[in-house]
């Protein structure tokens, strides 16, 4: 069992995560967005520590975590790139070691992203998500 400031810390994180979440789900194609039941998807953590998706579509609570049992989440709506970011997303809030920013809409050849956004909504979920301490900072020099 985590000790209570581990557990805080953790749901600190998860808190921030949810907040990418709303920003993904603001822009673009709008993933983790369910428009008919107006809902977003959210992570949680239980008393345990371990870490939860709730689906925005299915809203079935997913174990996020490997299992002896099988890889499977009953209940995921997304695909696999997105079923990469959550598991990124709980990796975060179990160490608090920031993502890499190319989590993000990874970028295609042809100057386009992987989710298919627009170029303005992927800018905003770059700008905005990217700059939560979820994401990995740019290293500026002092001049």
């Amino acid at each position: 069992m985590p000790t209570e400031s581990k557990l805080t810390l953790k749901q600190q994180r998860t808190e921030q995560i949810n907040q990418v979440i709303r920003i993904i789900g603001s822009h673009g194609r709008r993933f983790f967005f369910n428009q008919a039941a107006n809902r977003y998807a959210s992570m949680e953590v239980d008393q345990r520590g371990k870490v939860w998706f709730i689906d925005d579509h299915s809203s079935q609570r997913i174990f996020t975590h490997k299992t002896n049992w099988g890889g499977r989440w009953r209940g995921f709506s997304h695909g696999g790139t997105l079923r990469s970011l959550v598991e990124g997303f709980r990796d975060y809030i179990r160490t608090g070691e920031p993502m890499h920013p190319g989590y993000l809409g990874p970028e295609r050849f042809d100057d386009s992203n992987i989710w298919g956004y627009d170029i303005e909504g992927m800018h905003a979920v770059r700008e905005q998500a990217g700059a939560l301490p979820v994401f990995r900072q740019a290293i500026t020099e002092a001049t």
